[in-house]
């Protein structure tokens, strides 16, 4: 497992929040040492509200390694954002247990699988803050599919509706809106966001 990149400052992964962004891989090689990334944000804790961890070629929850790359972000006094599609809701019990994470954003494109499920029951039992974000792909998400979504997830601070799209289609701008409209009762915070 490396470090596959690094974002300094990102403003638009967590509402009101700047952030500090480590990208991980399951890739063996060169990537960058979690020490000079650590270094980096620690430069930057006056400037930054936390540290997000996110992965471009999968699930940070199957990557095996994940704790001791963590354990080294972790900043004092700062959210540890983890962003996952809550693949394995056991290693995330782990992390949440352990105090490498506090705050969780968690993928979906569609209503909750089992294993999402458990990671939200998780989440609501230990009181870690979490959002969902939404991948408002069309054939994947639909009105009745984003209610069922956000009346499943009542502890969450954040519902972002980020726009996707397949190799031929997107949704349009009143579609979007319309499906946005459609869970501003359900779900606190509902922010419609462009990709």
């Amino acid at each position: 497992m490396i470090v596959s990149g690094y974002s300094r400052i990102d403003t638009t992964l967590r509402p009101g929040s700047f952030l500090s962004v480590v990208y991980v891989s399951e890739e063996e090689g060169d990537g960058a040492y979690a020490d000079e990334i650590s270094a980096r944000i620690h430069a930057d804790i006056d400037a930054i509200d936390g540290v997000a961890v996110a992965s471009k070629s999968g699930d940070p929850l199957s990557m095996p390694g994940i704790h001791r790359i963590l354990r080294k972000l972790k900043m004092p006094n700062r959210d540890l954002m983890l962003i996952t599609s809550g693949g394995d809701y056991s290693v995330l019990d782990d992390l949440v247990g352990a105090g490498y994470v506090n705050y969780v954003d968690l993928i979906a494109d569609g209503p909750l699988d089992k294993s999402q499920q458990e990671c939200i029951k998780i989440l609501d039992n230990c009181g870690c803050p979490y959002m969902v974000t939404v991948e408002m792909i069309p054939g994947r998400i639909s009105e009745s599919a984003l209610r069922e979504l956000a009346g499943s997830i009542s502890g969450s601070k954040h519902l972002i509706l980020r726009a996707g799209k397949t190799a031929d289609r997107k949704f349009g701008e009143k579609e979007l809106a319309s499906l946005a409209n459609s869970v501003k009762g359900a779900a606190k915070d509902v922010r419609l966001i462009a990709s």
